[in-house]
Parts: C-alpha cells; structure tokens; sequence
C-alpha cells in the first residue's frame, strides 16, 4: 500500500468519496485550489492569521477556516495558492499539506498508524535492517545504471546506520530479542510534530517511499536530491521525473522550515525568561503605559531607558519589553499603540532623543510573539563612549548594571568609572 491511507470526505451534501492520500491530493487540486474566484489575503484576528478569497474565509475541502499561528506561514500559503493558479502537479504545497492535516490528520488521529506495519513490511531499508538483505529488484551488472544504483544505495545505508547511531543516543527502546530498528522508527515518528509526521505522510504516499525515507530527510540526514536518486535507484521512480520529485520535496521542507522557525523562536525567549532577571537581562512590562493608573507615563518610559542606558554603559544586555518581573508575559499590546511599527517608531524616538543618535550602533530591536502575545526584545552591545540619560523633565544622569538593577552614579564616581571603563583615544 505505500501509505495509501483509505478516508472518507464528506462534501456539504454529505456524499462519500473514498480517498487514498494520493487521491485527496489529485482531488483537491483539480476541484479546490485551480478554482479560486479571488486572490487570497491575510487578515489579523486577535494575534492569529486568517485567509480570505475576497470578502470570505479561504476553506479546506472539508470546509476548516485557514487560520495560522504564524503570519510567515500565512504568507506562504497564499504565495504558494497563486504559484498553483491555473496549474497542477505540486504536491506537497502548504495549502495541500494545511488542508490534509486538517480534513484528514486531525479528524482521524493519524491515519498512518493503521496502515504502520504494513508500511514497514514494504519499506525497503526496513528489510536491509531487520533481515540483512535487499528485498527490492535489483539492477544487473549489465544495466547501465548499474554503478549508479549501487554508490547511492550504498551512500543512503550509511545514512541509515548514523541514523540508528543518533536514534539509540536519543530513544530508549527496551532490548529484546527482535531487532530494534521498527520501534525505533516508530518511537521516533511519534515524537513528531504533528505538521512533520503530516509531511512525512504525503511523501510516503505521494512517491511510494516507505517511512525511512522521509525521516532521514526531515532528520537533515539526507539531502533531497539523495532522497530523489535514492527512489530512482530502488526503480521506484524513473530519473526523468527526479526534478517533479525534487519540487515535491522543495514546498515541504520550506513549509517545516517557515513553522520551525516560530518554534525556534519561541523556544528562545522562552529559555530567556525562563533565566530570569540578572545582570544582563531586564524585564519590562510595558514601555509608556502605567498599568496601575491607567494612562501613559513618562517614569514608565524613564524605567526602560535608564536600563538601556545601564547596558550601554557596563558589559552590554537585553530588555524584553512587555514581561513583568515575575516572568509572566504581559505584551506590548498594553502599551495601547496603535500597531507594532508605532510601538516601535516611539521606541527608537525616545532612544534617539534621550540617550544620543550614535548609541543607534549598538542597539538592535525585534518583536517575538509567545502565548499569543508580543514581546519586544531590545538587545544592547556594550557602547565605545559613556552613555548619559537626558530625558525632559528630569536630571541628567549616568547609570551602570549592578547585579540584576541599573543604578544611577553621582558625578565622582561617574567620573572615576568613565576613566576605567571607557578607553581613551
């Protein structure tokens, strides 16, 4: 079978159409994505991305809104919907893969386990490994394609075997007399993220695969083009249709990398405030807004300057605006600005007007997004001169980094600091 998983799609007239992958694929993209009456745009709801055909939600076959945590996700999907207009044959796009997951993957709480052992049984590396032998048609030493076979077979049984090796580091598996190899596929399938085993899925289904395949892919074990030769070389696939495998392979994996790249993201501010408050990182819960009296403050604004300024002066650090001190995540959607680049054109205002335009060089800015709301991180480099707070209507001031508070120096000791700190051209 391949992966041909069998479904049920049921249509707003409740007729049944039995669907294996290959068929909801071929079935979307003649009857849904080649017929769009408008091109499709992103709308923000409430820090999630909705797309729309015109003035209506865009739907999956099975009638699910397109609804994306990550605006860079969104966005592919609709360049992705007018790179198919009017064509066919792209398999793997973020449309296809977003509607599988949700008209098949999710209602079915993964369909490819049902068809799991019998997938194993067809994969051809699951044979190499369990029984220590090929079970596939081989090429004689008369084909001319002889030698190719036998490099890249050899070349991905290598990759197989670093793949056990770093699997066994990884996973326990409890020793037995069978061979590990199957649980540890299947423990590492399940481990998984949803979007990963959906990509895996239609790989395997769509190029008759196998599992092990798509895992050392997705894994970064094998390149795409070793995935490609490697099903020519099993004659699962003829050479001239490596470049449609190719495409194939291309859409999937830079859909996993858009949505690995808000995981990744996510993942490192959370491991920062996670670290708390020490003599390099500061929060903030908000940057003008005094939350207690319900109105812009300037001491507010004094509170996160006069922490850049501290950094700037000691041995560098990061502000994340909009996390309270006890690490819970408070976003600078309390700041009450009217969208992020306001929030961020009155950052670099008060930076630039308070603490000096050349300070500029050694401050970058960026907005992340966590538990669906936005942090500011504002990320200081030690700066090459002393660096002076002069905001309007309060005292001039110089402040450092002791410990994990910024704290102001009076003029000697500010003098005694700036000659043993700051190098004298």
């Amino acid at each position: 079978m391949g992966g041909e998983v069998v479904v049920a799609i049921q249509t707003s007239t409740h007729i049944f159409y039995p669907l294996n992958m290959n068929a909801f694929v071929n079935y979307l993209e003649n009857n849904w994505l080649i017929k769009k009456p408008d091109f499709p745009d992103i709308i923000s709801l409430d820090r999630k991305y909705q797309i729309f055909q015109g003035d209506k939600p865009l739907l999956t076959f099975q009638g699910k809104e397109f609804i994306l945590e990550s605006e860079r996700v969104a966005q592919l999907i609709i360049t992705d919907l007018a790179f198919l207009d009017g064509k066919q044959g792209i398999r793997t796009s973020s449309p296809l893969l977003y509607a599988f997951q949700k008209d098949v993957f999710e209602p079915m709480a993964d369909p490819y386990l049902k068809e799991w052992e019998e997938i194993l049984a067809l994969d051809p590396f699951v044979t190499i490994k369990t029984m220590g032998k090929f079970n596939f048609q081989s090429f004689s030493p008369e084909d001319e394609l002889f030698s190719f076979a036998f490099v890249t077979l050899s070349a991905l049984i290598r990759s197989v075997n670093e793949f056990v090796n770093s699997m066994m580091s990884e996973i326990i598996v409890e020793e037995t007399d069978l061979n590990p190899f199957p649980e540890l596929l299947r423990l590492n399938y399940d481990r998984l993220s949803t979007e990963k085993k959906v990509v895996v899925q239609a790989l395997s289904g769509l190029h008759s695969s196998g599992i092990v395949l798509p895992l050392l892919l997705i894994s970064g074990m094998i390149s795409p083009m070793e995935y490609a030769k490697g099903l020519v070389a099993l004659k699962i696939r003829k050479d001239n249709l490596i470049s449609d495998i190719l495409l194939d392979l291309t859409h999937a994996l830079d859909y996993l990398e858009c949505l690995e790249q808000r995981t990744d993201a996510g993942r490192q501010v959370g491991l920062i405030i996670k670290e708390g408050e020490n003599d390099i990182i500061e929060f903030k819960s908000t940057l003008r807004w005094d939350i207690r009296a319900g109105k812009t403050n300037q001491a507010v604004e004094r509170a996160c300057l006069k922490t850049i300024a501290a950094f700037l002066n000691s041995i560098g650090g990061t502000l994340l605006i909009g996390v309270r001190d006890d690490g819970s995540i408070e976003g600078i959607e309390s700041d009450k600005f009217v969208n992020e680049d306001k929030f961020l054109l009155h950052l670099w205002t008060l930076i630039r007007t308070c603490l000096g335009r050349d300070v500029s060089l050694h401050i970058r800015t960026r907005l992340e997004k966590l538990d669906e709301k936005t942090i500011c991180f504002v990320q200081c480099l030690q700066s090459n001169r002393p660096v002076f707070l002069r905001q309007p209507g309060f005292d001039e001031a110089f402040y450092i980094r002791v410990g994990p508070s910024s704290n102001a120096m009076d003029i000697s000791e500010a003098l005694k600091y700036i000659s043993d700190h700051f190098a004298t051209s």
